[in-house]
């Protein structure tokens, strides 16, 4: 699998679902959905107690992956 950088970048999204959410340690998977996008896209970080269907905005280096 190979990515490239995009760089600091702040996406408006809504969460469709949780994946993974570590209760420990505060660090969670989601999928989320973009404007613009037809795919969900995947964010990880500290975001626990934050429900499905929640707006964020999230401010981030992000990476694409490319299958």
């Amino acid at each position: 699998m190979t990515h490239y950088n995009i760089g600091m970048q702040k996406l408006r999204c809504i969460i469709e679902r949780i994946t993974y959410q570590n209760f420990q340690n505060e660090y969670s998977v989601i999928k989320v959905k973009v404007k613009g996008y037809n795919d969900l896209l995947t964010l990880a970080g500290n975001l626990l107690e934050v429900p499905a269907a929640s707006v964020l905005l999230c401010e981030g280096d992000w990476k694409v992956d490319i299958v």
